[in-house]
């Protein structure tokens, strides 16, 4: 009961925060953006958390329980991708995404391009659909993968019952109501999370006594050499951690964030916020995988071990109910935002524009509703059936998102002469190369997502070269505008 307690109130204030945006979404930028409203630091949280999800606290405490001081290249790649994301695209795409009165993540590429608006539409559909569906399913199985050792509930009943709440408030609220209960469970995340790793590290005996005792359990837990490589190998490994930090870029459920900053001159502010809060939370999850490890040296799965920590009597019940309910918040923040991004994607972008066109608004808002709960279903039954790892499907689903869009939304914030074809083309590179590299296994060597992003880009700028942008001008025009708009 000390555990359920806290998880109730939490679960039902984030459906309360729904129905209280539930009468302010009649229109499609404001339920799709939140009327493009949104303070610094409500943007800078909701960037940061449904970015980061579950994954920190499952995936990435696994990783350091495995590897220790080693893991540090990863945290530091993913905080050089968010720094990157807000300082190569937020002030532009906040701009260009109002000038051109796109309101979802395809409807800015299509409007930029204007050609090949059907066929980017299907290719963008077709990522966020798969992909997206893949993330979900990743933050349920960390859901389930802790839950079901907690309440020694079955695996699949956990995953269903946290998906149909997610999609709930989500469906009620809109993006406000995914964004403020970003910002409230990203501060909880932050506090919550520091207060673990503290317990973790003075029950484990402090940092002195940690490091002696990983030592004495392996060598390379108290080295950053990545099973002690050295040279060259060790170089190229610590390059390929850091590159973790690409898979930020470009992903449409976090980057959308950008379109609702109610000002451009509010981003800089909120890149403070969002670095900040990852810092910290991610030294804190760094600390309970390195204490974690010194207090239960000998798992089987090591991304169990948050979930052990909750439920083996080392944390008082309710605060361990608290600290559930915040894991809960990290991972609701992520799927929200996915579904929201899928679901508006598939409705907008595909039903209204070739099956509903003469729908109305609160139409339109009602199609994105059925596509949130068609998507929350689908990563549901994926969950449920899967067996891979939560840091595998993370990384899978990331990777795929970013290879699709990051380097096309580069060149279309930066480059007059992107065509049609060339986005096009280049978001099938970048989709296909990601799929093959990860179906050949190659994904253990560089990650998906990488190829995929250097390859999208080439072929990009290759095939624009040899196609014509019939609207040059008209490009160059806008460029200038959002340029003199942030200077």
């Amino acid at each position: 009961m000390a555990y359920l307690i806290p998880m109730v109130v939490y679960l039902l204030f984030m459906i309360g925060i729904g129905f209280y945006f539930s009468k302010k979404q009649s229109s499609l930028e404001g339920f799709f953006l939140g009327d493009r409203s949104l303070g610094s630091w409500v943007v800078a949280f909701s960037y940061a958390f449904s970015g980061m999800s579950a994954w920190v606290l499952i995936g990435y405490v696994g990783v350091v329980y495995a590897m220790g001081p080693s893991s540090f290249y990863i945290l530091i790649g993913f905080n050089l991708g968010f720094m990157a994301g807000y300082l190569v695209y937020g002030k532009r795409l906040r701009n260009y995404s109002e000038l051109l009165g796109a309101v979802t993540y395809t409807e800015f590429f299509t409007s930029r391009v204007r050609t090949c608006t059907a066929l980017i539409r299907i290719i963008s559909a077709l990522s966020i659909i798969i992909f997206m569906s893949a993330y979900v399913a990743s933050q349920l199985a960390a859901t389930g993968k802790t839950m079901s050792i907690v309440f020694g509930m079955p695996y699949g009943t956990i995953i269903v019952i946290v998906g149909i709440v997610i999609a709930a408030y989500c469906l009620i609220g809109g993006f406000s109501a995914v964004a403020v209960n970003d910002f409230v469970q990203g501060v909880l995340i932050v506090i919550g999370v520091v207060i673990l790793a503290a317990v973790v590290v003075v029950k484990a005996g402090g940092p002195s006594e940690i490091a002696s005792a990983a030592a004495a359990i392996d060598p390379n837990l108290v080295t950053a050499t990545l099973g002690g490589k050295t040279g060259m190998a060790l170089v190229g490994a610590v390059i390929g951690q850091l590159l973790f930090g690409v898979q930020c870029l470009g992903r449409p459920h976090d980057t959308i964030r950008f379109f609702t900053i109610k000002d451009a001159t509010e981003i800089k502010k909120s890149l403070v916020v969002c670095l900040a809060s990852l810092t910290i939370t991610y030294w804190a999850a760094f600390a309970i995988g390195y204490g974690g490890r010194v207090l239960y040296p000998e798992l089987a799965d090591p991304e169990q071990l948050f979930a052990i920590l909750l439920s083996s009597g080392l944390i008082h019940p309710v605060f361990a109910g608290i600290l559930l309910t915040i894991f809960l918040g990290l991972m609701m923040s992520t799927v929200s935002s996915q579904l929201l991004s899928a679901g508006t994607t598939l409705a907008e972008d595909v039903i209204h524009k070739y099956i509903m066109k003469h729908s109305s608004e609160k139409e339109i808002v009602r199609v994105s509703q059925i596509s949130i709960a068609v998507i929350a279903a689908a990563g549901i039954v994926f969950a449920v059936n899967s067996t891979d790892s939560v840091f595998n499907l993370t990384n899978y689903a990331t990777s795929g998102l970013s290879a699709t869009y990051a380097a096309v939304l580069l060149l279309a914030l930066y480059w007059k002469k992107l065509t049609g074809p060339g986005c096009f083309f280049g978001m099938v590179g970048g989709f296909a190369i990601c799929i093959i590299w990860q179906s050949l296994g190659l994904s253990a060597i560089v990650l998906s997502g990488i190829p995929g992003t250097i390859g999208s880009f080439i072929i990009a700028i290759v095939v624009s070269i040899f196609t014509k942008q019939e609207y040059e001008g008209q490009i160059e025009i806008e460029l200038s505008k959002i340029t003199k708009k942030i200077e």
